[in-house]
């Protein structure tokens, strides 16, 4: 017992003894663990703080974006009255830049009752609709020209000027030179892709071309 005793002693002495020799090392030791763990609890404060996302704001942005963006596809909107020979006749409303084509074709189609051989001579599909025109697809029996009743490309209704795609046979037999023969051709031989296709197709003269070419257009 008593040597136990004596080994503790021993031992209290020696931990003693060494804290003594080595007590500035040891204290500054622990002065720097201290110091580190007091500077990573700020470091992993200062990770948490973040700046609050504020989705309000961005909805907000987005919501005016859409608004702007279906505000300006109602502006570029045009309105067109499709009769005569269609399945569903009636005012349609298009994108601006529409063709002839797409309006016959959100009327439903061509019907029945169209010579589909004789409304290519008459109707140039890919001419661009403007606001506020009428496009009536003749039936069979009716007469050249009456298509021209539309006035999608502000042609035959742009002063004088004559649309060699759509002129009726008495618009045609208006310009100088031409007569109801030549007009017969020019409808024809339709539809033209330029105004040279005249001459090209063999249609009028050179001569005459040069004479009305100021009068003509597409």
């Amino acid at each position: 017992m008593i040597d136990e005793q004596d080994t503790s002693q021993d031992i209290r002495e020696r931990i003693i003894g060494v804290f003594h020799a080595y007590k500035i090392p040891i204290l500054l030791g622990g002065l720097s663990i201290f110091v580190i763990f007091v500077s990573l609890i700020f470091l992993v404060k200062s990770t948490q703080t973040t700046t609050p996302i504020q989705f309000s704001s961005n909805a907000q942005g987005a919501t005016d974006s859409t608004n702007s963006s279906s505000s300006a596809k109602l502006q570029k909107m045009i309105h067109v009255d499709v009769e005569g020979g269609v399945e569903r006749p009636g005012v349609y409303g298009l994108p601006l830049g529409s063709r002839v084509d797409d309006a016959i074709r959100i009327a439903g189609g061509i019907s029945s009752e169209v010579d589909a051989d004789g409304l290519a001579k008459q109707l140039n599909r890919a001419s661009v609709l403007v606001d506020g025109g009428k496009i009536y697809v003749p039936k069979k029996g009716e007469v050249q020209g009456v298509v021209n009743s539309m006035s999608y490309n502000n042609s035959s209704q742009n002063g004088s000027m004559i649309n060699i795609n759509l002129a009726s046979q008495t618009e045609l037999d208006s310009l100088p030179g031409v007569g109801p023969v030549i007009a017969n051709k020019i409808i024809s031989a339709r539809p033209y892709n330029t105004l040279d296709d005249l001459v090209n197709k063999k249609v009028i003269s050179a001569s005459l071309f040069k004479k009305i070419k100021s009068r003509l257009t597409l």
